[in-house]
């Protein structure tokens, strides 16, 4: 079982640290506001379309014949991504405060993580943008993508009908569109783009281009809740 569960990409039982319960992540809240009206019963909600982070705690057992303790309080601390399966990873950080005085005395303790809502997919679907007129997704939200894009003179790329052009292109692009950046060899080319970074739906995703493009590439994570 703790083959499958990593933070930082090392295993738990590499650390020398045994998982004594399963943890499975709760559902994340779906965030609503409400707002009482006068001279109306009850209330009206509004859908924020955004859910609420997850608390994820985690019971574990020190095997101290195993364990480096300096390697330990080093690895359980900050932020990092945490994988409960071979399938999605959460990205969050370690909330709780761990007494390693008495993880040393008892062997056992809990790690808090407070996670983001929604885990993204291990291994990353890449999409050719250049030949393809739509493709579908899986995705259970909306998903920012990176794509990376080359080609000269004016371009223009949508999926959804929202999308970016790229004025007097010369070589090859890389679009960040979940940081929302746009670079050529690592150098900040916003100065040359308008529009908007295109995000991916459940369902199927529709691409339009103009302009003399040679390739384009489209990578991005299904994101679970």
């Amino acid at each position: 079982m703790n083959e499958n569960y990593k933070w930082k990409g090392a295993t738990f039982n590499s650390k020398g640290i045994i998982i004594e319960k399963t943890p499975i992540p709760n559902k994340p809240k779906h965030s609503f506001s409400q707002y009482t009206i006068p001279g109306r019963s009850g209330y009206l909600s509004v859908d924020n379309k955004t859910f609420e982070t997850i608390l994820l705690n985690i019971e574990c057992h020190l095997d101290t014949n195993k364990a480096n303790m300096n390697e330990v309080k080093e690895w359980l601390d900050g932020y990092g991504e945490l994988q409960l399966d071979n399938e999605k990873k959460y990205i969050g950080f370690i909330s709780n405060s761990i007494s390693f005085e008495k993880i040393t005395h008892f062997r056992k303790f809990i790690i808090q993580f407070t996670l983001q809502p929604l885990a993204k997919s291990i291994t990353p679907i890449t999409v050719d943008g250049l030949n393809n007129v739509s493709f579908s997704s899986d995705t259970y939200a909306n998903t920012y993508p990176k794509i990376t894009i080359t080609g000269t003179g004016d371009i223009t790329f949508k999926i959804n009908n929202i999308g970016f052009t790229i004025y007097d292109a010369d070589g090859t692009y890389i679009l960040d569109c979940e940081a929302k950046i746009i670079t050529k060899n690592s150098i900040n080319q916003s100065s040359n783009m308008s529009g908007e970074f295109p995000y991916i739906t459940k369902g199927v995703n529709s691409i339009t281009k103009t302009g003399t493009i040679t390739a384009i590439t489209i990578e991005y994570s299904n994101l679970f809740i």
